[in-house]
């Protein structure tokens, strides 16, 4: 059984180790490698604008984990399902973030593209912005699990701080605040990252709200002291 390998080098899309392209409305380099067998235009052009998305990350100094690269891995591997159900064949995909080659057998149907940043410099399409990646953003889930998490922060940081705050007044709640800011670095870092982003800016409002309490506690314990 023929497999075939889909990956990008250099900002060029690999189809079974053949680059491909669009000139002119049509689709070159694929044919020459496999007589017969087509890919559709549409498909190519993403294939395209993916290869140079993903040499754009890794140029960029980028890891792994950063949404970037993510999204760049997740888009691959859908178009590299996209290629197996247009030729009707199973495909590898090498994932050019990661180098990791996933196996895809028996695909047979592939809904939407996942979002993918476009290369800021390229060789074609300079300047131009691409509706052809997009994905809806998850509201719903999102805000349930930020809110979800500045309720626990909010709780957390009340049930550690309100005790100290009481005994130290202003202290207590200059300490608290020390604490809270050598953690922003660190959070600050996954505000991007798909589903973490969710808990960050969740931990901020909880870190954030925590504040008006503690600082009522501070001043009533002036005021009384």
């Amino acid at each position: 059984m023929t497999v075939l390998e889909v990956a990008a080098h250099r900002g060029r899309a690999l189809v079974g180790g053949s680059p491909i392209g669009v000139d002119e409305g049509a689709v070159v380099g694929w044919g020459a490698y496999a007589p017969g067998t087509d890919l559709p235009e549409e498909l190519a052009e993403l294939l395209e604008e993916w290869a140079r998305a993903a040499d754009t990350v890794a140029h960029s100094g980028a890891t792994t984990r950063s949404a970037e690269a993510v999204r760049v891995s997740r888009t691959g591997r859908h178009l590299a399902a996209r290629v197996s159900v247009a030729l009707k064949q199973s495909v590898d995909y090498r994932d050019p973030v990661t180098g990791v080659r996933v196996p895809l057998r028996a695909v047979s149907a592939v809904s939407r593209v996942p979002v993918v940043p476009l290369p800021a410099r390229g060789r074609r399409g300079r300047g131009r912005t691409s509706t052809a990646f997009s994905e809806p953003t998850p509201w719903a889930t999102g805000l349930t699990l930020a809110a979800l998490v500045a309720g626990l922060v909010l709780l957390v940081n009340l049930t550690l701080a309100v005790p100290m705050v009481a005994g130290l007044g202003l202290v207590g709640l200059l300490i608290d605040l020390v604490v809270a800011a050598g953690l922003v670095p660190a959070l600050w870092l996954n505000r991007r990252v798909p589903t973490w982003r969710w808990a960050v800016w969740g931990a901020f409002v909880g870190m954030g709200v925590a504040v008006v309490p503690l600082l009522v506690v501070a001043v009533a314990g002036v005021t009384t002291g």
